[in-house]
């Protein structure tokens, strides 16, 4: 402390240590004279005589002794070396602390001298300066020498002492951390690995001036050290990455290489700066550092729960390195003759080194070229990091000479595959080395591994050891219930693993029968056929064996992904021994299809694989837009400079600042006005993503102080894009008034240069007062990578990095690492003013300083390019003549929208019409082809054109086949679509809430009658509506509107239900239902529905079913309507439906790595994105997949489909405006699209059909209507609807009937079930008001209404006019009134009578049913309730067991073979766990369920008792609550709550069961199921064969949630059978889907099937046992299958209405606890009477319980007169009172008072919570009079 307040002034860190007492007081000259003696001191001259007999002394004593002088001369040697590395420690140690005080200034001065020692910030510029985090570390530095001093004294000296008995009297005198802090002098962040981690390089420099001293008093001894200094570099993992606090799953670190320690030794410990054992000592201490913290070891930390942590502390390698060491040359020669004077050769010999890894070749004598041909394999863990390090020795017999060495990043192995080339040798005069380095990656299956295994029979090498096939990696977990040794003491068991003469040790785990090793070993493995592993589990005297194990490899080989994980039962040990391995096997190839012909190229040509001919930029590439903000004037802004004190009213000086993206404009101050002008225009380049805002602040200028705020406003960039272009005045919020006067225009892009000139003349009529110039083009430039560069001067690779310059914009790229060939993979973007003149400047060059090459680019070449894009290999100017860099430069042309045509062309691409072939191809089929333009329509007359349909798709699947399997030319492809007959029969349901009238009141004042909050649900089948609250209103007018998306179907009904908002629980109001079929039929409905289940009350709805049609001469109505109609909630009428068919892609290009690409296709309209399927690899990929969209206004939305491979690699795009519908015949358009972005052939099909939303509004619907009943009439939901008036059928029959085109139709459950996956998955895109899930009924397929139809019959006009036209009535067979609903979608009205095709039924010898075993569904549900315990014996005592503890108890349940564990209760004997777990069980034999308790620990946990019950008996008694003792232990006791849960064949009672399952809550999380699954797989028939022509292996996977089973694999068979049965837990059957995959041997898909579980509920037993259609099959392959589900019917459904449910199953209301109370109001005495029954669920504040107490007060009350409490129960969470209160209370101020109820801990602290929970009662909302007893929620008190 003196040393800090007495320093000098100069800088801090500075002065070292030594110099700090001379600098406290600096002697002046007088001090010194006066310090002299005045004689000669008799104590100075007998020191300096006892100092030179000291030295003498050993001189005299050899003298005596007649000692040789060679011992003294060896004293002063070993004196003279441990002198010299003493002071070159402190020396050293000096100079550090001087480097890393000053850092800055020592860099600058040793800049021209050496750059080897300069920081890794200044070697390296990708490696970052982190001196914030310095500055941190220095800051918490002494607490951290805090904490280390506390662990060395408190936990660290006890623990030595206790180990030994020499050791007892040692202590640490000193712990001194130093003021030196550990530096962090770069840190690198590396982004080329996984996506899953965060991968960072920190290298570390501490210099400390650390002082500890140690003494062990029973020997004199004192030793100690005064410094360290450790510098190297480690990297830190930061994996995985989640989606939860704390991001990080865990954090590992390691050094790669090992680091450089330096220890300045004290006391008895300066024997090891004695030279030979100083290097001794600290080699010794880093093998114990790199034995946990250098590579292969790690340091793993977890910061989550359940983490495999073995897994992360010792992962799977990167991959091998096969070293062949062939040949040197040139090396130095080392053996001279006769002095040097004849110079001789050397006897060489390699020493490779890879990590901890080393090898040492065989020396060749007398040669200076040796040839070694050898090979060796290293195991790689870390790239890029790890380096091959190769030294050249010459042999000698007393110390080998150096010849020189050589480093290689194994990252550039990995990358070239195989690099074959000369390395020189550095660090000597001449020399050469030549290798071959091979990367062989690991792959997790077996279809090489015999093309390996012959590879490796022709690789030749003079080692031993043939090359490897595989490497094996163990990981070693643990092992239970080991034999005891001799005299039955626990065993220190280790692990011996060895692979035929390899073996590894484990480390030992000390007196355990259950120990855990978490280690993991890695053998090489030359033929796992042959090979076995062999594990020897010893005592650690490696005598006694205590078990073993022999597994093959083979084994290995038939498991899944090449890997076991499980518990393995151990030989010659105990019964119940075995220990848990996970093996893995990995297959080492070397892909020579990717290393090109010249291997031998060399490192500075680049990788050795063939390098792109294109870039493959991210899918989001060039997809940003414009955006042009003008700024023109404000009006009426508010005057902030007044005059004289405010007296006078005066002016502002207004400017606006613009904040949107990033980026900030601010304009010009207007001097003096508050109507400004300012006409200036702005832009800034954007991504689409959505919830951007441009914000917009207004100021007043001023000189002093800060600007005066004028206002504010935000406008939302989705609101932009959509309107393309608005010009309007926007209001200025948070102040009185101003308003400001804006042009946003989301400037439209093209890929077109015909309008550059009428755009630039555009441009040049308009100025702006901040002289900016619009841009007329955006440039997307992607640079990708180059190659050939050439080297620096000095030989050395560079560190390239690329700057873009553009006019006044410039960018930079990343440096990369040392190489000729970098990759950057960035993109950039430039505003373009005069495409003409603007030139692109490309500059290359090292580490910005070292010019490398050059590129100019004018961007005029970009406008004579195809689609204004630039896409190739460029020369580089300056540069080698190999010298190339990879780019794509794409020019946007901006169409402004005002521009004169930019209406036609500001498009961002335009549909390409097809190649001519393809046109006569379509012209010559459009007859055909007409069967599928629009939804079919059932006729009675056949027509045989449906049959050409089939032929022609049957024909391009044949051939689609054929190309997929041969590589023969292309095959004509279809030219239209052919969509599944169920396509675009969607409607639309249209829903206008208007108002209600007479609602009943339900919030009550004063006794008297008050008002509501109305509001209303509406239930459409999935989709929930809910409109806002009207205030204290029992005629509410909402006004709201809501559209939904359905497929016409029966038995769905549109649910009204309205509620009063409340602040607790939402009062019911009354409901009603109308039926969708009659909504269809009716077609437009106005009218007044009653509310049942209540008094009184109506509701005024308008229900639409919107028709559709194919006509635009109805869309300017449609649109003039929008603009009409207003709604509260903001809504907007759809103008039409879009339906899309995406079919098939062909031509797309392939892959960089030259593979097929995996298609898949994305689709956005707006708001709403849909993706379809990814294709296998193919270049002709096949979706069929179809999509809908709502469209608001046609002529302004587009229709974008971008393709990409895997989401990741973009293979093509299409824009497609939906104006372009409008001109087409029937508004469909159904042909091939260039796709832009790929090749010149690439196309896709598809279908887009655009449906016009006819809607009978012809105008705005009024505002509600208030009359009487007798002007309105009302009907009730129990009438039915009557048929269309007279007049609506006259005026809306069609006057064509309608005809059939096709009468054949696709199987319609499987399109049924294609729909409903479809819009699951669009789900999550769609919004609410537009989703509806389909329903999973069958819907009867329509067809089109031909051209040449015939005039309706007389008999059918003459019933339509008489009223007696009964849609639903129509005589007719096999018609439905679904068909009937779904032809109302397309016409409007219903049509003629049709027959149905008969459906595909399986052949005549084909059982009908399955036939299961008689065991099927027999199986039920245990489900166990485990709730608490008490009076639990204490474990952890303190003091030697002098004071009683605590335990750490959990719970373990076994059943029938499945064990389930709770979490940990800390410090608690009377724990609270509530948690739910559920079996599936058979219910047949004597099981019993055991219970085990134990106490949590950090070595072996202790037993805390047990018990078990027979499961017969539970199923007996069904329901079973009560609490059990334990056995086998003094005391204590388990609640539980065990019930068998019968299962009904009934779907009544699955409301029930949903309803119990929002009720309960559990600590695990745990959900109870609703139903129980049985599923019987018994056979299929009729699938398609494989690609080869040979029959499938069929298998059958099935998935439901997160639950996979898979069935046998069949032999080769068209119509397997399996028989197999299985079960699945079932949440929520109206959400959940049933999955069933099959493919031949889990590779090749044959078909699937998704079967909805609610489609069970309407099904007889819910049951369905019949033959299903299989998607993506043949026509005729079907599957035989019995479903059957069980409700599970619990005993709690029946618990709930009588309020006995228990307090855990229910959740205790909110998290805090229920207290019960009696409230009643005594008329005659005026009382207030309370009774506080009991509490239960509190939360525990402490260790055994709480403490509590209820106190009770009446609000208002400032003086606290009314404040009563009960008396407090101890350590229980479920006390009870049972105590009385009564208040004076007159009856009218029970209106405006308020009982507060709160429950306290008694026992509190200050940290723990004083208030457990509370409850305000309002009394007026309390029926006092009747008087109440209830659980009431307890809350925190902010609630």
């Amino acid at each position: 402390m003196q040393s800090d307040e007495s320093g000098p002034s100069g800088p801090k860190g500075t002065e070292c240590p030594s110099a700090a007492p001379e600098e406290k007081k600096p002697p002046s000259d007088g001090d010194t004279e006066a310090a002299k003696p005045q004689g000669i001191s008799a104590v100075a001259v007998l020191w300096t005589f006892g100092k030179c007999l000291t030295a003498l002394l050993p001189v005299y004593l050899a003298g005596y002794y007649r000692v040789s002088t060679s011992l003294l001369v060896f004293g002063l040697m070993v004196y003279t070396g441990w002198k010299h590395a003493r002071e070159a420690k402190e020396t050293r140690l000096r100079s550090a602390m001087q480097l890393l005080s000053n850092e800055q200034e020592y860099t600058s001065m040793k800049v021209s001298k050496s750059k080897r020692d300069l920081p890794a910030w200044v070697s390296f510029p990708d490696v970052e300066k982190v001196e914030w985090l310095n500055k941190v570390l220095q800051q918490v530095w002494p607490f951290v020498g805090q904490y280390l001093e506390k662990l060395l004294v408190e936990t660290i000296a006890p623990s030595i002492r206790a180990s030994s008995s020499h050791l007892q009297t040692l202590s640490f005198t000193k712990v001194d951390m130093g003021d030196k802090a550990m530096k962090v002098v770069g840190i690198k962040a590396h982004t080329e690995n996984d996506k899953g981690q965060v991968l960072l390089d920190l290298y570390i420099s501490y210099v400390g001036n650390v002082e500890i001293n140690v003494e062990v008093k029973r020997y004199f001894c004192k030793a100690g050290v005064s410094g360290i200094q450790l510098h190297g570099m480690m990297r830190v993992i930061l994996e995985p990455l989640i989606g939860d606090v704390p991001i990080v799953g865990a954090v590992t670190m390691f050094f790669i290489r090992r680091p450089k320690l330096d220890i300045n030794w004290t006391g008895l410990t300066n024997l090891l700066d004695i030279p030979g054992l100083n290097v001794m000592s600290d080699s010794m201490i880093m093998d114990a550092i790199a034995s946990f913290l250098v590579l292969p070891n790690r340091l793993t930390v977890p910061l989550v729960p359940n983490l495999h942590v073995a897994q992360l502390r010792s992962p799977l390698p990167r991959g091998v390195v096969r070293i062949h060491l062939l040949e040197a040359d040139n090396l130095a020669a080392k053996d001279s003759y006769i002095k040097g004077v004849m110079a001789g050769m050397s006897d060489p010999y390699a020493l490779l080194r890879v990590g901890p890894q080393t090898f040492t070749s065989q020396h060749i004598d007398n040669t200076l070229s040796p040839k070694w041909g050898e090979m060796y394999e290293v195991i790689v863990h870390e790239v890029p990091g790890q380096e091959l390090e190769v030294e050249v020795y010459d042999k000698d017999p007393d110390q080998d000479d150096f010849l020189g060495r050589t480093k290689l990043d194994l990252g550039i192995v990995k990358k070239s595959i195989a690099v074959d080339d000369w390395f020189t040798l550095k660090d000597a005069r001449s020399g050469r080395v030549h290798l071959r380095l091979e990367w062989l990656a690991l792959l997790p299956s077996t279809d090489r591994l015999e093309q390996i295994l012959k590879r490796n029979e022709s690789v030749t090498s003079k080692t031993a050891d043939p090359p490897s096939s595989a490497i094996l990696v163990v990981y070693l977990d643990k092992a239970e219930a080991l034999p005891m040794k001799k005299g039955n003491k626990e065993p220190n068991p280790m692990v011996q693993l060895s692979v035929q003469d390899i073996t590894r040790e484990s480390r030992t785990c000390y007196t355990t029968i259950n120990p855990e090793w978490e280690e993991a070993f890695t053998f090489f493995i030359q033929d796992p056929h042959k090979q076995d592993i062999d594990i020897q589990v010893k005592d650690v005297d490696r005598v006694q064996t205590l078990g073993s194990l022999t597994l093959p490899l083979s084994r290995l080989l038939s498991s899944a992904d090449l890997s076991l994980d499980q518990w393995f039962q151990l030989d010659k040990a105990g019964p119940a021994s075995r220990i848990s391995i996970k093996a893995v096997l990995r297959v080492l190839w070397l892909d020579e299809e990717h290393i090109s012909a010249d291997v031998s190229s060399s490192l500075e040509a680049g990788l050795s694989k063939q390098r792109p001919q294109e870039t493959s930029p991210h899918p989001s590439f060039a997809t940003e837009g414009l955006l042009r903000i003008h700024l023109l004037a404000g009006q009426n802004l508010v005057p902030k400079d007044n005059l004289m004190g405010g007296i006078v009213k005066g002016k502002s000086d207004p400017y606006v600042q613009i904040n949107i993206g990033g980026e900030t404009f601010t304009s010009q101050v207007i001097k003096g006005n508050l109507n400004p002008t300012w006409n200036e225009m702005y832009e800034v380049v954007l991504t689409q993503l959505p919830g951007q805002e441009l914000h917009m602040e207004v100021f007043d200028k001023d000189m002093d102080m800060k600007d005066d705020f004028m206002g504010r406003l935000k406008i939302s960039l989705k609101d932009i894009i959509d309107s393309q272009y608005t010009d309007q005045w926007y209001t200025l919020s948070d102040v009185k008034s101003g308003r400001v006067h804006l042009v946003l225009e989301w400037v439209p892009t093209a890929s077109e240069s015909d309008r550059l000139d009428q755009v630039i003349q555009f441009h040049s009529r308009q100025s702006y007062q901040n002289k900016a110039v619009p841009s007329t083009g955006l440039l997307f430039v992607y640079v990708e990578q180059a190659d050939g560069l050439p080297l620096k001067k000095s030989g050395k690779e560079p560190k390239v990095g690329a700057e873009l310059s553009l006019g006044q914009t410039s960018h930079k790229t990343t440096v990369c690492d040392r190489t000729t060939s970098p990759q950057w993979n960035e993109a950039f973007h430039f505003l373009v003013r005069d495409p003409r003149e603007d030139i692109l400047v490309v500059k290359l060059s090292h580490s910005w300083t070292l010019p490398i090459g050059s590129l100019v680019v004018p961007v005029r070449d970009l406008l004579s390019e195809p689609q204004l894009v630039l896409d190739q290999w460029l020369h580089l100017d300056g540069a080698s003549p190999a010298s190339q860099i990879l780019l794509r430069s794409e020019l946007k042309m901006l169409i402004p929208t005002k521009c004169p045509g930019a209406t036609e062309k500001a498009k961002p691409s335009s549909a390409s019409e097809p190649s001519p072939a393809r046109q006569k191809l379509e012209t010559d089929r459009v007859q055909r082809s007409s069967s599928v333009d629009a939804p079919p329509v059932e006729t009675i007359t056949p027509v045989s054109v449906c049959e050409d349909v089939d032929v022609q798709e049957v024909s391009a699947d044949v051939i689609q086949e054929e190309e997929e399997e041969s590589q023969s030319p292309p095959v004509v492809q279809p030219p239209h679509t052919s969509p599944d007959p169920s396509f675009a029969t969607e409607g639309l349901l249209r829903i206008h809430l208007l108002e209600a009238q007479s609602l009943i009141a339900k919030d009550k004042l004063m006794g008297f009658k008050g008002k509501s909050d109305p509001y209303a649900k509406i239930n459409v089948g999935e989709v929930i509506l809910k409109s806002h609250v009207i205030k204290e209103n029992l005629n509410p007018t909402w006004n709201e509107m809501y559209e939904v998306v359905l497929r016409p179907e029966s038995g769905v009904d549109v649910q009204v239900e309205v509620y009063d908002k409340d602040m607790d629980r939402d009062d019911f109001l009354g409901r009603f239902s109308i039926s969708l079929e009659d909504v269809i039929q009716s077609q437009y409905t106005d009218q007044w529905y009653t509310l049942n289940e209540v008094k009184s009350g109506q509701v005024h709805l308008i229900l639409e079913w919107v028709p559709t049609v194919s006509e635009t001469d109805r869309l300017e109505k449609v649109l003039q309507l929008q603009s009409a109609q207003a709604y509260q909630n903001k809504a907007v009428p759809s103008a039409a439906l879009l339906f899309v068919c995406v079919e098939r892609a062909h031509s797309l290009p392939l892959k960089k790595s030259g593979k097929e690409p995996k298609a898949g296709a994305e689709l956005v309209l707006g708001d709403t994105t849909y993706r379809t399927k990814v294709c296998e690899r193919s270049r002709s990929p096949q979706w069929d997949e179809a999509f809908y969209f709502l469209i608001r206004d046609p002529k302004e939305e587009m229709l974008i489909l971008k393709l990409s491979s895997g989401w990741d690699q973009p293979m093509g795009s299409l824009v497609l405006p939906v104006r372009e519908l409008l001109s087409e015949p029937e508004l469909v358009l159904d042909k091939w699209l260039q796709l832009d972005g790929a090749g010149p052939e690439s196309e896709i099909l598809l279908r887009a059909e655009l449906k016009v939303l006819n809607s009978k509004m012809t105008e705005a619907p009024q505002g509600p209507l208030t009359g009487t009943k007798e002007e309105e009439p009302v009907i009730t939901t129990e009438q039915s609807f009557t048929a269309p008036s007279e007049e609506r059928l006259s005026s809306e029959l069609p006057s064509d009937e309608s005809g059939a085109v096709c009468s054949q139709p696709k199987d319609p459950d499987a399109v049924e079930r294609d729909a409903a996956a479809t819009m699951e998955e669009a789900a999550a895109a769609e919004p609410a008001a537009m989703h509806a899930d389909p329903d999973a009924h069958p819907v009867a397929p329509l067809v089109e209404e031909p051209t040449d139809a015939k005039e309706p019959t007389p008999q059918a006009v003459t019933a339509a006019a008489k009223g007696e036209f009964q849609p639903w009535q129509v005589p007719t067979e096999g018609r439905t009134a679904v068909d009937n609903l779904a032809h109302a979608t397309v016409t409007g009205l219903p049509s003629e009578p049709a027959e149905l095709t008969e459906e595909l039924q399986p052949g005549e010898d084909l059982p009908q049913h399955t036939s299961p075993s008689q065991d099927f569904s027999s199986e039920g549900v245990l489900r166990i309730h485990l709730l608490e315990a008490q009076s639990l014996v204490a474990k952890d005592n303190l003091m030697g067991g002098m004071v009683k503890g605590k335990s750490d108890p959990y719970v373990k349940i076994n059943i029938g073979g499945v064990a389930f564990k709770s979490h940990v209760i800390k410090e608690n004997l009377n724990p609270t766990w509530n948690e739910m777990y559920e079996v599936v069980l058979s219910g047949q034999g004597d099981q019993e369920i055991q219970f085990e308790a134990f106490d949590k620990d950090l070595d072996a946990d202790d037993f805390l008792g047990r018990f078990s019950i027979r499961l017969n008996e539970v199923i007996r008694s069904q329901y079973t609550d009560q609490w059990y003792t334990l056995k086998d232990i003094k005391s204590g006791r388990v609640h539980l709550i065990l019930e068998w849960v019968p299962t009904v064949s009934e779907s009544v009672r699955l409301d029930q069961v949903l309803q119990l399952q929002s009720l309960q809550s559990y600590q695990n999380k745990s959900v109870p199921s609703a139903a129980l699954l049985f599923v019987h797989l018994e056979r299929a028939h009729s699938l398609p064969l494989k690609k080869s022509g040979k029959e499938p292996r069929a298998g059958a996977e099935l998935v439901l949630g997160e639950t996979t089973y898979r069935t046998k694999v069949c032999d080769r068979g068209v119509s397997p059978q399996w028989s197999e049965s299985f079960y699945f837990q079932v949440r929520d059957p109206k959400h959940q889907m049933l999955i069933i995959k099959l493919s031949s041997a889990w590779d090749q898909p044959m078909g699937s099937l998704v079967v909805p579980v609610r489609d069970l509920l309407s099904e007889p037993q819910l049951i369905l046992d019949q033959w299903f259609q299989l998607d993506g099959a043949a026509l005729e392959s079907q599957i035989l299958l019995r479903a059957e589900l069980k409700i599970l019917a619990s005993r709690m459904v029946d618990m709930i209405s009588a309020g006995t449910l228990p307090c855990a199953a229910s959740g205790c209301g909110s998290g805090n606890g229920q207290v019960k109370l009696s409230l009643s109001y005594a008329s005659q005495e005026e009382r207030l009477v309370v009774i506080v029954h009991a509490c239960r669920g509190l939360l525990s504040q402490g260790k055994d319980g709480v403490d509590s107490y209820v106190s009770l007060m009446l609000l208002p009350d400032k003086s606290k007169a009314t404040k009563k409490k009960t008396a407090v129960k101890k350590r229980d969470l479920n006390p009870e009172y049972n105590e009385r209160f009564e208040y004076d209370l007159p009856v009218k101020e029970t209106r405006f008072r308020r009982l507060s109820v709160s429950v306290k801990n008694n026992s509190s602290s200050f940290r723990s919570r004083d208030v457990l929970g509370q409850v305000q009662i309002e009394l007026s909302q309390i029926d006092l009079d009747s008087g109440v007893t209830e659980w009431f929620d307890l809350k925190d008190e902010a609630e």
